[in-house]
């Protein structure tokens, strides 16, 4: 059964009081994004996916870059894709969303991002965080 957008709205909402961790706390925060779009996905009809440890380590890295430029931005992607080892990649970044909830949320409102979210063709993910920077990054 697929969900009206309104509730996956609010199923997304009560999971973000279940799912609280803060940039603070960048691990827990990215396994709670990771957590939180599957579940998204799966109210969507969209397969799991699955983490990936190098993934998660070219997003770590490409947050940390953010940090360091104090931009978001989607600079080297190519090379992030290269070095995924994967042929198909998405890439969604954020910037200061205090929960992850709260970055699911922006992301789901811009029809890009909710794209990459919800493509059907990725598998694997890696959600990095540095500082106030989120960086998911999806392939196949």
């Amino acid at each position: 059964m697929r969900l009206p957008d309104a509730a996956a709205f609010v199923v997304a909402c009560i999971v973000g009081f279940v799912h609280a961790a803060s940039l603070d706390e960048p691990t827990a925060y990215a396994s709670d994004l990771a957590s939180l779009v599957n579940d998204y996905r799966a109210s969507r009809h969209a397969a799991a996916l699955t983490p990936d440890p190098t993934l998660s380590e070219l997003a770590r890295e490409h947050s940390a870059d953010m940090v360091r430029a104090k931009r978001l931005s989607h600079d080297d992607f190519k090379t992030r894709f290269r070095r995924s080892g994967y042929g198909m990649c998405v890439e969604n970044v954020g910037w200061n969303y205090p929960t992850a909830a709260a970055q699911l949320k922006a992301w789901q409102q811009s029809p890009g991002h909710d794209r990459n979210m919800l493509d059907a063709r990725v598998a694997h993910v890696g959600i990095g965080v540095a500082g106030d920077y989120v960086t998911f990054i999806a392939c196949r």
